[in-house]
């Protein structure tokens, strides 16, 4: 009972980055709100407001360098002017009633609130980069950079960076609060929107039913809810979230052109012109996800009667302007401060180096992974039948959702296929490597299409309300359980031997200073200890040597010996030779931090391993 309690509660602390987040989160819709007009889509506005930030500190950043601190701050004011103004005018920032979908995922925002990062491209890039956004308040350039991709954008990070601003220190797990936040106000976005699309009222405060429906949709009917995703500082939620959020912005977009939703088509564009410009400055291939909603749309635009497709392309090419000078001002940053290094973003090989005799096993590869995920992949197939059919004849709200939503998909396949051709390497390109994470990057379309789906089909019903009366009680009951129900699962971040690596690395980092460089020896790991030890050390071009290594006495000799007096070399695991090396014998259950003496080495620290792990 006790490792079951210690799985939800590690001390009050575990709540402050749950505050964080949603005084961010609020700030973000308050500058939303700021920014547009009033016929602004409210279920957005958070999105809209997180749009203005992205373009405000990459605009700002590529020209004035050391400028950020003075951006949050005039960013947050601008915040605090738009709360005060919905205020004063009785409008809201969020669907009046959210506040009960955020009492009803609290239980799973506190239990994220206590877990520590621990997968590998949060150390290796994502918490980097925000690190390196709060230490030098200016985007990488020249020396002045991190290892890891440098280059990629910083629309995720960028809230991590306010958040620190927020809180006064980095909160390396507010990426996990963020997500969370994200995907409850996309799901009573989609829903919403699902109402319309069904023939109903899009409806006015939300209800405790509608809230448990919300939360659902979010969480255990996503698809694509996957939690060593979600918790973590990776940038696929906020990805697949910005993706869902454009989708359905210009889905509104294109029902004001026919004339059956209010608004006006200015601020329209400016609103999806927004979401736009936030989805491109997210990840460095939301380029092409970028692309497929614009082309999405304007299928939608060309097969609808009821829609002047030229007013469509008007309206179109005002939207994407700001996202193209933003692209444009990044890759001139990328290319004047950081050199156009291919080693600051993923590039594509070249096209002799392809991997076109691979095409059969790679599409072998990608539909076993399809099979083991139907519950995405068979909806986002009948999305696109669904969508083949419109083509023929365009007539319905969900004919118009089928389009968008398979387009999108089917355009992120076929890219994902140029990038096993391309970019990977052939081992990586005949396992299809990380291809189910890569679709979970636009994962968001099959909430849209399934909660659209699921209202289409229940169209006669004219509520929530109006189902029996235990239903609504049974899914209030089931987002509270959920979390405690799942709690193991949701605690990947006890995974061994994670903890131990992250346990010894944080002693270690008070007096990171004084140890000079710090080398990791972990032969019988595959280089995970390293990349956790470098994060909390903030050591990024530290060395390490583990099982890829191709470890034996002579390598693990030859690696020992570049070590310079006074530097340290952490062991993590033993391999044949070491305890010869190091002049005692060494325990495998052990680990042991050693000082590089004049012909000897000190032993300055030992830790004993878990009985969980590995080895």
């Amino acid at each position: 009972m006790e490792n079951l309690i210690s799985l939800f509660y590690v001390g009050p602390q575990q709540a402050v980055p749950v505050v964080v987040a949603l005084i961010l989160w609020i700030g973000l819709a308050g500058l939303g709100y700021l920014v547009t007009g009033r016929d602004r889509i409210t279920e957005a506005n958070a999105f809209f407001g997180w749009a203005a930030v992205s373009i405000a500190f990459t605009v700002v950043g590529v020209f004035a360098r050391g400028s950020f601190s003075v951006l949050a701050a005039l960013v947050g004011t601008l915040a605090l002017v738009g709360i005060v103004l919905a205020w004063r005018r009785g409008d809201s920032l969020f669907v009046p009633g959210s506040w009960r979908v955020a009492v009803l995922a609290l239980p799973l925002l506190l239990i994220a609130g206590a877990m520590d990062p621990s997968q590998w491209d949060e150390f290796s890039h994502w918490l980097p980069a925000a690190r390196f956004l709060i230490e030098n308040d200016e985007f990488p350039s020249g020396d002045k950079t991190f290892t890891g991709f440098a280059g990629y954008p910083y629309g995720w990070p960028l809230l991590t960076y306010l958040g620190a601003r927020i809180g006064g220190r980095l909160f390396d797990n507010l990426g996990g609060q963020l997500n969370l936040l994200m995907l409850l106000t996309f799901a009573v976005f989609a829903l919403r929107t699902a109402y319309v699309v069904g023939g109903k009222p899009r409806g006015g405060v939300i209800g405790w039913p509608f809230a448990a429906a919300a939360a659902l949709v979010a969480t255990a009917f996503n698809p694509t809810f996957v939690q060593k995703i979600v918790l973590t500082a990776y940038s696929d939620i906020s990805s697949a979230v910005a993706t869902g959020v454009a989708v359905l912005v210009g889905f509104i977009v294109l029902e004001r052109l026919a004339g059956r939703e209010r608004g006006s088509m200015p601020g329209g564009a400016w609103q999806l012109g927004l979401v736009l410009a936030l989805l491109i400055n997210v990840r460095q291939t939301n380029l092409i996800v970028f692309l497929a909603v614009a082309i999405a749309m304007s299928l939608v635009a060309w097969r609808d009667p009821e829609i002047g497709f030229k007013r469509f392309a008007l309206l179109l090419l005002a939207a994407l302007i700001p996202a193209l000078i933003l692209y444009v001002l990044w890759r001139g940053h990328i290319v004047t401060a950081l050199g156009g290094s291919a080693s600051a973003e993923a590039s594509l090989r070249p096209l002799a180096e392809w991997n076109f005799p691979l095409i059969p096993r790679i599409l072998a590869a990608m539909g076993e992974v399809a099979s083991k995920k139907f519950a995405f992949f068979i909806p986002m197939f009948i999305a696109c039948g669904l969508a083949a059919r419109a083509l023929v004849r365009c007539r319905t709200g969900l004919d118009r959702i089928s389009m968008l939503v398979a387009v999108v998909f089917a355009i992120n396949l076929a890219f994902l296929m140029v990038t096993y051709l391309g970019h990977f390497g052939r081992d990586q390109a005949v396992t299809a490597v990380s291809f189910w994470r890569y679709n979970i990057d636009v994962g968001m379309v099959a909430v849209i299409f399934l909660t659209v789906g699921a209202i289409w089909f229940w169209r006669g019903r004219a509520s929530f309300d109006t189902y029996p009366k235990w239903l609504a009680p049974l899914a209030i009951c089931l987002v509270i359980a959920l979390p405690f129900g799942f709690v193991t699962k949701i605690r990947f971040d006890f995974e061994p031997p994670k903890p131990h690596y992250i346990a010894v690395a944080k002693q270690l980092a008070p007096r990171a200073a004084d140890l000079g460089n710090v080398y990791v020896a972990d032969p019988a790991g595959n280089g995970e200890a390293a990349v956790i030890t470098r994060y909390y050390l903030d050591r990024p071009g530290m060395g390490w040597l583990s099982a890829f290594s191709g470890p034996t006495p002579a390598v693990v000799e030859a690696y020992l010996a570049q070590i310079k007096p006074g530097n340290h070399v952490l062991v993590h695991s033993i391999w044949e030779g070491m305890s010869e090396a190091f002049g005692q014998q060494l325990d495998r259950r052990t680990s042991y931090l050693f000082r590089r003496e004049p012909g000897e080495w000190l032993l300055v620290g030992v830790w004993t391993k878990p009985a969980d792990h590995p080895y």
